[in-house]
């Protein structure tokens, strides 16, 4: 079934609105989508026959199994490609075929044929995303990644969102933090240059000079206003739907890709949307406000990077936020932020010329 009814509400929705300037971007992410291949083309199909006079973009995160079937109709249709690589052989031995064999070879063929055969496409729409685990590592990872296919990729950990309790332990023996996994590379200065905004040390020192340099201005009311009002807002939670929305297979609408089923906002059945805004709002406060008292007291509000739905007991009656700094804990953030710049002098004239704050 065509998820019409979603798409013909959100592009009314969006139609109705006064800021309607950024683009559209419809996406399919698995499990893996490409296993389902008639529903994308469908979709696209409803969108051009619809929605004509629309730029709707399009987009996908693949394993690159199937992608040797389909690199066709995704270049002919200008799909955004995310391909989750996460190194070479070795570092692919969670990614496994039907078989139950390593995926790297198959995906491997896969990613150089669509270079060899669209490198246009190639240089302008791919790009990776490379896991980090017990397997891999930061450096190896994004050196692979670059060596074979001249591109950046980007460096994510794994989610603990969904993991059942017997299964925890096994996920911590799995489990690498990103930044510890660059600050353990044979050769961190290198790396990170290479990397630059890819790098969880610079993408901080950006959020430090955005929000506490003095020296960023969004916009001329910046420059006239005391917009300080702005920096109220607790934790890194987005506004729901603000930037994605993201539907189920059964339905479910959940305000992003990276949030646990339990969450859902609504459900689409047939032609019915069940939606409602006021018990949105309700229940995303009820989960914010059992971490008022917390985040009165963090001296890290003003760049909160946490999202309340990755915290793993924000359903119990108290929950504790991993993310939490008193002032001497901020002190030392930003002192070593500092240290990391005046190390570094040259990212600051990178980060102004090269470097895009939405």
């Amino acid at each position: 079934m065509i998820p019409k009814t979603i798409i013909d509400h959100v592009i009314k929705i969006r139609d109705s609105s006064p800021n309607t300037n950024y683009p559209l971007t419809i996406s399919f992410y698995g499990g893996e989508p490409l296993l389902n291949f008639s529903l994308i083309r469908k979709v696209v199909e409803y969108i051009k026959n619809t929605y004509s006079s629309k730029k709707i973009n399009y987009g996908m995160t693949t394993n690159a199994m199937l992608l040797h079937k389909y690199m066709d109709y995704l270049k002919s249709n200008n799909f955004q490609l995310t391909i989750s690589l996460d190194g070479g052989e070795k570092a692919q031995g969670y990614r496994v075929d039907h078989k139950g064999s390593n995926s790297f070879m198959k995906v491997f063929k896969n990613v150089h044929l669509l270079k060899l055969q669209y490198p246009e496409y190639f240089e302008s729409n791919v790009n990776f995303n490379s896991v980090m685990h017990n397997l891999n590592s930061a450096e190896s990872a994004f050196r692979f990644i670059k060596q074979n296919f001249n591109k950046k990729t980007t460096l994510s950990a794994l989610s603990a969102s969904g993991i059942k309790k017997e299964k925890m332990e096994e996920f911590k023996k799995m489990y690498q933090n990103v930044s510890d996994s660059i600050l353990s590379s044979n050769n961190i200065d290198d790396l990170e240059t290479d990397m630059f905004i890819k790098s969880p040390r610079v993408l901080d020192l950006v959020y430090y000079i955005v929000k506490y340099s003095q020296n960023f201005f969004k916009d001329y009311n910046d420059l006239i206003y005391d917009l300080s009002f702005k920096n109220k807002r607790r934790t890194g939670t987005c506004s729901p739907f603000s930037k994605k929305m993201f539907i189920t297979v059964n339905g479910k609408i959940l305000q992003c890709e990276r949030i646990g089923h339990q969450f859902a906002m609504g459900q689409v059945t047939g032609k019915n949307i069940q939606l409602n805004p006021e018990e949105i709002a309700n229940s995303q406060n009820k989960f914010i406000n059992k971490l008022r008292e917390q985040c009165n007291k963090c001296s890290l509000k003003k760049i909160c990077p946490q999202c309340i739905y990755r915290i793993s007991n924000i359903t119990e009656k108290n929950p504790i936020c991993n993310q939490f700094a008193n002032k001497k804990e901020f002190e030392k953030l930003i002192e070593t932020t500092t240290n990391f710049l005046s190390e570094h002098p040259s990212y600051y004239e990178r980060i102004l010329n090269e470097v895009k704050i939405d």
